[in-house]
């Protein structure tokens, strides 16, 4: 049997071919930066062999940690997906990395929920009616989220305030099947969009202010 343990994946390899069948936030085959290494919002990236060093402020994928901080974080993670390897190296039955709700869920799940409740923001956690919603990408955790406050607002007796506020630019997965102000195939009829300050472009603060006062006089009461 091959030893897959011993397979080490080359960090140094170079990013000149572009990606010819990748279609991810631009025009399908435009090579994107390769992000070779990061510290923090230190990144190193690597476009056309050549690397560069930047500081990359918010992104999607942002993390609070980084160094050592982050590795005893992922200490506990990585130990369990090692031992997950070696079963699956030797033949094993393993421990599911991930699997679909409809078929159970991971065992370090419980674990995650009570290392989670130590940080909540209240006191009283005994008598708090509390649940963690858990997705693995971007417009999945978007959907949940609204998904969830709206089902709060029905509870609340607001049936009438079903309509999603967006920042009128905004992108929180693939533009015609989620919720931001992109839209080239559908009219998304449960979104509104509110005004919000341009990268690159000037902007009066007060005449934002005002604009956003005059969205929330006209739809406050229909948001959700």
């Amino acid at each position: 049997m091959e030893n897959f343990a011993e397979e080490k994946y080359d960090t140094e390899k170079s990013s000149s071919d572009a990606h010819t069948h990748f279609a991810g936030r631009v025009t399908a085959g435009t090579e994107l930066p390769i992000c070779v290494s990061k510290n923090g919002v230190n990144h190193v990236i690597e476009k056309n062999e050549t690397r560069k060093e930047i500081l990359s402020i918010g992104l999607a994928c942002s993390e609070c940690f980084s160094g050592p901080r982050l590795a005893g974080i992922l200490k506990r993670g990585f130990e369990y997906e090692k031992q997950v390897m070696m079963d699956l190296i030797a033949g094993k039955p393993a421990a599911p990395l991930s699997i679909h709700t409809s078929g159970g869920v991971p065992q370090p799940l419980s674990d995650f929920i009570s290392t989670l409740e130590a940080h909540l923001p209240w006191n009283d956690r005994e008598s708090l009616d509390w649940c963690v919603s858990l997705q693995l990408e971007g417009a999945s955790a978007v959907w949940a989220g609204i998904d969830m406050l709206l089902q709060l607002q029905i509870l609340r007796g607001n049936r009438h305030r079903k309509m999603v506020a967006v920042g009128a630019k905004s992108y929180h997965g693939p533009p015609s099947t989620s919720f931001g102000s992109s839209s080239p195939l559908f009219t998304k009829h449960a979104q509104i969009m509110y005004p919000v300050p341009v990268a690159g472009e000037e902007i009066d603060e007060e005449v934002l202010l005002s604009q956003f006062e005059r969205f929330l006089d006209k739809h406050g009461d229909q948001i959700g």
